[in-house]
């Protein structure tokens, strides 16, 4: 991230994170704008998780989670492995002050690379955001069920589709099938 300092803000992405900051005076995290929807629930389970549990996080897909997930590895001292395709995400996020930090380790590529690549087995928590097609979310699942801990969580987004338009290949897609 340090890569990134002098370059511009990125106005989408210190949008992003205003639109999602945390309430600080609140002990449990979740999203100013949304409460307990969205990002809200997210946020109060992922703490409750990793209150009780071991181990680090698994973000495949970066975004609002992102910030969340930043957060509690700030608050539980932990290490937050971010996957995702698009280089440019990442570094429009780290033009933004305090979106990444030390917790965080940024991983460019696809999550079967990442995978294949990764050694730690110590994950309390896992958060499934990248391809939203059935192969992929399946495989997402069985890899990330293979370097979670004993009672450790794995949470999904966009397994509901509102409707069928929403499951096109761009919106939630077909990984509600894995559901």
């Amino acid at each position: 991230p340090s890569d990134y300092v002098n370059k511009p803000k990125h106005p989408g992405s210190i949008e992003l994170k205003e639109s999602i900051q945390l309430i600080p005076e609140c002990p449990i995290p979740f999203c100013a704008n949304n409460g307990w929807n969205k990002w809200g629930m997210l946020g109060v389970l992922s703490d409750y998780v990793l209150n009780w549990l071991q181990g680090d996080i698994i973000e495949i897909g970066i975004g609002e989670s992102s910030y969340l997930f930043t957060h509690l590895a700030k608050k539980y001292n932990r290490k937050v492995y971010h996957v995702d395709l698009q280089k440019s995400d990442y570094e429009n996020l780290c033009t933004v002050t305090d979106f990444f930090d030390s917790s965080n380790t940024l991983f460019c590529g696809n999550s079967d690379d990442f995978f294949a690549l990764f050694e730690n087995s110590n994950i309390a928590l896992g958060f499934i955001d990248g391809d939203h097609m059935y192969p992929q979310v399946k495989r997402d699942f069985f890899n990330m069920f293979d370097v979670v801990v004993d009672n450790g969580f794995i949470f999904f987004h966009d397994l509901y589709p509102a409707d069928e338009e929403e499951t096109q290949e761009n919106r939630s897609g077909t990984g509600y099938q894995f559901r």
